[in-house]
């Protein structure tokens, strides 16, 4: 199983890079963070891009015969559950019942193709990140109104695009992402589904748990990191798991020299972050490990718009993830181990005679 995750961290398809499409999701994290910077307010230009930076893994993604469905069914999911998370936040145990009821509904979409996955994860993300910040009242509306103001951004500027560039513009369709991500494709329907349900379910609401006990910083990154390297099968979960953390720990190392060596200014920062969105847009289908390691210099640059420190967002960005992937795995394992007994108890039975 080891040989097999560091082969997997080692192996790029560079087939899975699309640099066409994946500038075309660009100027809608673009425009909100020089917004954010000139008009003094960042922290809202990087909810808005954000937003669309989730959306935009969207037009790789294709939902029945629509390439547009993917991104808005995503942009409204989003919303509706970044609100909810919001909410649910207030209270630790609805924090902890509605990330396991989100983690079940993801689990549960693994069999519908890769679209309706990619959908659901990051309604479930969402959700997780937005239960961090809680609020009520009208505040409870500010974060979802932001992804899905980023969300529509990115929709209607890919959309017009694709129109006008035709097939040249287009990102890869439903099968090539399937291509890439074998262990959610090829998952048929059965009661193994529900088995897969609750063992999502129940590793996320310990995460949360774990997370809201030990009141860690940013320790929403705990089940999101748990919801993100789970797999179908314990073999798929440690290997993601694996690529996860080391690219998390590569990311941490590169964002650190980065910040170090240039104390970057508001609009560094800016710029530093779409140069790190483009990397994950291109790389998300190559390496996984390098998508992560991107993906991680990203946040803490996009963070750092809105006042958080680089230094203290990479140290819990290593811990959290580290702990969200030992979760991630011990719960696979646990799960696989109890689902054996369970066999051997049915097998051992007597069978009553006709």
């Amino acid at each position: 199983m080891f040989r097999h995750a560091t082969r997997d961290i080692s192996t790029f398809d560079w087939s899975q890079s699309h640099p066409g499409p994946a500038l075309l999701c660009l100027p809608a994290l673009a425009l909100p963070l020089a917004a954010g910077v000139a008009t003094g307010y960042p922290r809202q230009g990087m909810m808005v891009a954000a937003g669309a930076f989730s959306v935009g893994f969207g037009s790789f993604q294709q939902l029945g015969a629509s390439r547009k469905l993917p991104m808005l069914a995503a942009t409204a999911g989003m919303c509706v559950s970044s609100w909810i998370g919001t909410l649910g936040g207030l209270s630790g145990t609805a924090s902890v019942v509605l990330g396991a009821l989100w983690g079940m509904v993801y689990a549960l979409t693994w069999t519908r193709g890769p679209a309706a996955s990619w959908i659901a994860l990051q309604c479930l993300i969402w959700l997780l990140i937005s239960s961090a910040y809680p609020a009520s009242g009208a505040r409870a509306l500010t974060r979802g109104s932001f992804v899905l103001g980023g969300g529509l951004l990115q929709m209607v500027i890919v959309s017009t695009a694709w129109r006008f560039g035709g097939s040249a513009a287009l990102a890869p369709v439903a099968g090539d992402v399937r291509a890439a991500e074998p262990a959610l494709a090829a998952r048929t329907p059965g009661p193994g589904r529900w088995w897969d349900a609750l063992r999502v379910g129940a590793s996320l609401a310990l995460a949360m748990a774990l997370a809201r006990g030990l009141s860690l910083a940013s320790g929403y990154w705990i089940p999101m990191t748990v919801a993100i390297v789970t797999r179908p099968e314990l073999h798929q979960t440690f290997q993601r798991g694996m690529a996860r953390v080391v690219g998390t720990l590569a990311g941490a190392a590169l964002a650190t020299l980065i910040a170090l060596a240039l104390r970057p200014l508001p609009s560094v920062l800016a710029g530093l972050t779409l140069l790190f969105a483009l990397a994950c847009y291109l790389l998300v289908y190559v390496n996984y490990a390098s998508f992560a390691a991107c993906l991680t210099s990203y946040v803490v640059f996009l963070l750092a718009l809105a006042g958080a420190p680089e230094a203290a967002t990479i140290v819990h960005r290593i811990v959290n993830t580290l702990l969200g992937g030992a979760i991630a795995g011990l719960g696979h394992a646990a799960f696989a181990g109890l689902g054996r007994m369970i066999v051997l108890r049915d097998q051992r039975r007597p069978r009553s005679r006709p």
